[in-house]
């Protein structure tokens, strides 16, 4: 009999200590940056900065940060679960509110606190090209967007800086391939341009998609970067 009491205070014990931990949880948003083997969340409600502990989910944020990051030390909109609790300082005397992941949800590039946080599908979406091998194409001269469009059938249409352009695309989880990619035959000013986009597509092998923006890679090598664009 004592042995079944105890039984059932010690469920009810860490019943009551799980609900208390799921209670302590909310999403947040927030800029992260993760620089000197040290991760930085600014809260979007507060402006308040917080160092994140080395615990629970904060490996799965960190590595999602590494692989959208551009520069290091840049900072960029993440979304998780998670609550805040006071820890000995990391350096120095006293206390202070460290951020604890429960949960890490999305990361989103090129936003800021106060801009949707909608995530755009890779078929059907018409990917306006914002970067290629690490340059902006704010600069170049052409007529119309160069852009991407992967249809339901896998098979892609866009414009190069010169021609139009079709293809087929395999898509497997995160792998992306481009296959059997033609293009009218115009001759333009941009044809250097044109090579340099048929390249980047020819060479990917996978993809990823933050928030409204896909990045096309070769491994852990970042190719060209598109940003959603939606018409009326």
């Amino acid at each position: 009999m004592k042995k079944l009491i105890t039984l059932l205070l010690l469920t009810i014990f860490f019943s009551c200590s799980a609900i208390e931990s799921e209670k302590k949880e909310k999403t947040l948003k927030g800029f992260y940056s993760y620089m000197a083997d040290a991760g930085i969340f600014t809260d979007c409600e507060t402006n308040k900065k917080y160092p994140v502990a080395f615990e629970a989910d904060n490996i799965a944020l960190e590595r999602a940060y590494l692989k959208a990051r551009k520069d290091p030390g840049e900072k960029i909109i993440v979304t998780l679960s998670g609550h805040y609790e006071s820890r000995a300082k990391m350096e120095g005397d006293g206390e202070r509110e460290f951020l604890i992941v429960a949960k890490f949800n999305k990361i989103f590039p090129h936003i800021d606190c106060v801009q949707n946080l909608g995530t755009a599908n890779l078929k059907n979406t018409f990917w306006s090209l914002r970067e290629l091998n690490g340059k902006s194409t704010k600069d170049y001269k052409v007529d119309r967007e160069m852009h991407l469009l992967i249809k339901n059938d896998s098979s892609i249409k866009g414009f190069s800086g010169c021609n139009n352009f079709f293809g087929n695309s395999s898509i497997s989880n995160d792998s992306l391939r481009f296959s059997q990619i033609g293009s009218t035959r115009m001759m333009c000013k941009n044809i250097e341009l044109e090579t340099e986009y048929f390249k980047a597509l020819e060479k990917t092998n996978r993809y990823e998609i933050y928030g409204e923006y896909l990045y096309l890679y070769f491994e852990e090598e970042l190719l060209a970067i598109f940003e959603s664009v939606y018409f009326n």
